[in-house]
Order: structure tokens, then sequence, then C-alpha cells
């Protein structure tokens, strides 16, 4: 039977379809063996944000060298960030807080392609001062924020990536106070620091919760004084482990959440440097000082040991947000060595189908 053009591009486009899933199979089996070998991925650095809290200023760096890499995206243009977070757009969204008068309490939106910032909500008068962010799914959760007093169940946001903003309680059962951290396991349960903050003596205390997925508490986790916490702040999840910022002592508790265990992780020796907590890809962790002098900002390794500081110039640190780097393919022989089988796949598959 004669060839006709439809046939001939029918059959050509089932050709391509063919080469193209060897390819990805092929590539997809490379990619284990460099894993596996060690030559697998050349590192890169992450990149994070972090707001000042008061100066509203918002900068960005890279890990592996915060003072060379230090870039302003915003100064002046923000009120009291006092949280951050990735959103699954890829954007960053920022909880200001507002003045408590003349500006609102907002969530807003960094573009990173663009570098221009929107309003996404505004919340009314008096209602809710966000403290805390973290994403569930499209949704996002605000907690409330201590400096203001605020107190109550935790927020949810829905339609913040796109479309129509509506606002509900997510938190029931509970009993929390302000919420200065927020974070998310991987089964989806949530965890809440619940602080209060006496501005009179100057001390704040509390305990950390914990709430199924679908919002309904499942009690204290760490209760106020238990294993040294004194006044949670900043939270953040590694796998099944939770990091519980306590301000009063300037230390990082660890919380096993397979055995409920929890222990000291690190120490930055003064009181109020430590607040918002963010993990990094490498497993080890970011601590943002709210104490309002140099902005410092800890880096901890996943053994506790403090591997250096960085004085952003933020003063008190709002938020930190990270995002992890795309590893890059090595360059060695494995790598030189799949693309030439590749390439000998795609050549043996021409033959034999043409």
């Amino acid at each position: 039977m004669l060839s006709t053009p439809a046939h001939r591009s029918s059959r050509s486009f089932f050709v391509w379809s063919q080469r193209r899933q060897l390819l990805r199979h092929v590539c997809g089996l490379l990619s284990l063996a460099m894993m596996a070998s060690g030559l697998a991925v050349e590192s890169r650095a992450d990149t994070v944000y972090a707001s000042s809290f008061g100066t509203g200023e918002l900068i960005r760096y890279d890990s592996s060298d915060p003072t060379g890499s230090r870039t302003v995206l915003s100064s002046g243009s923000l009120v009291g960030p006092a949280a951050l977070a990735i959103g699954p757009d890829g954007n960053l969204y920022i909880g200001d807080a507002g003045d408590g008068g003349a500006t609102a309490p907002s969530i807003l939106r960094y573009n990173v392609s663009s570098g221009s910032l929107s309003t996404v909500h505004t919340f009314a008068a008096d209602s809710v001062f966000p403290g805390s962010l973290a994403f569930r799914g499209s949704d996002l959760l605000v907690g409330r924020n201590p400096f203001f007093a605020d107190t109550g169940e935790i927020v949810r946001l829905t339609g913040v990536t796109g479309g129509s903003v509506s606002v509900s309680n997510f938190t029931s059962g509970g009993k929390l106070a302000s919420s200065p951290g927020l974070t998310i396991d991987g089964s989806g349960r949530l965890y809440v620091a619940s602080q209060t903050y006496d501005f009179q003596t100057g001390i704040a205390d509390g305990s950390v919760w914990q709430f199924a997925a679908d919002g309904s508490s499942l009690g204290e986790l760490i209760a106020d004084g238990a294993n040294g916490l004194a006044g949670p702040t900043g939270l953040a999840v590694n796998g099944t482990t939770l990091y519980t910022a306590s301000i009063m002592s300037g230390t990082i508790l660890q919380t096993n959440l397979t055995t409920g265990t929890t222990t000291s992780f690190a120490s930055t020796g003064s009181a109020f440097e430590v607040g918002s907590l963010a993990v990094l890809s490498d497993g080890s962790l970011l601590a943002g000082s709210p104490s309002g002098f140099t902005g410092t900002i800890y880096h901890f390794g996943s053994d506790g040991s403090l591997l250096g500081s960085f004085a952003s110039g933020l003063g008190q640190i709002g938020g930190i947000a990270t995002v992890a780097a795309v590893p890059e393919p090595a360059t060695g022989l494995l790598a030189v060595t799949g693309l030439a089988v590749v390439g000998l796949a795609m050549r043996r598959r021409r033959v034999g189908a043409d």
C-alpha cells in the first residue's frame, strides 16, 4: 500500500513520540545512576528571603554567600512585614501587620519574576494582624501577632494565588493565644506556637499546639516551660523533626514527631535572638533575630552546631523563607558517558524506525 502524506505524518509523530519516551527513560536511569555514584549533583545555593519588621525592608540572598549576594527587593513600601511564605505558584507572600492605625494589616504578593508587589487581601481593622504564614496546598494559613496582642483561631484564606479571596477560621478546639509560628508536616498536621507576651514585664510564655489536617485540635505537644520552652515563636519542620524557637532563652528545641520526645537542639547564647525559622535544602536551619539590633540570621547545622551568622542589617527580623536550589548535573566522566549512551540509543532507535 502506498504511503500517503497523512500516513507519513502519523508515522513520523509516532516515531518522534517513541524517541521522546526513550530519551526520558534513559535520562531517568542516568540520573539514578549519577545519584548512586556520588557524582550526581553539584549543589547550588538556596535562595533566602528575609524581612524587617521595623523598617519594612525586604531582601534576598544566596545561602552560600549571604553578604556578597544581598539584594534589596523592597525598601519602605512594607509596614510591619512579620511573616513570609513561598506559595505554590513560586511567589513570595508577605504577612504585613500594618501599624495598628492608618495602615491596615494585609497579605501581599511579591512576584519573583517581575519584582512587583501587589495586595492579595486586606483585613478589617483590629481583626487579624499576621504573625506567621504557612501554605496548606493552595490555602494560606495565617497566625496572629503577639506584638498587637492578637489572639484567636488560625485563619484560612482561599483563593490567594488567583481568584476571589475568602476568609474563615481553620482551627477549632484549641486554646490559642497569639501565634507567631506555624508549620505543617508531611501528613498535613499543623503545629502552632501559642505565645503570650507581657509588655509590662517583657516576658513571653506559652506552648506548642498540634492540629489535625482538618483543623481540629489534638492538644498540646510541648507545654509551657517543658524542656526549657520559654516563649515559643518560630516553627519549622524537616521530615519528622519539629524545630521550635524559644525566644526568652535564645534556644531552639527539636521534637521527634514519631516519639513526641523534645530535646535541646541549638543555642545563640542570648535571649531574644531566635524568632522566625526556616530549613535549607541540606537540612541545616536558619534562625532570625527579633531583637532589633543587627538583624542577625544564625545558621545551624543539622547537628545543632553554629555554622555561622549573617548581620543582615534588617534590625528586627520579621520573617524568613527559603527556596531550594535546583541541582545541576555533574560534568564528570559519568555525565559524559551518559550522554553518549543517550545518543547511541537514539541512533539505534532511528535506524530501527526509519
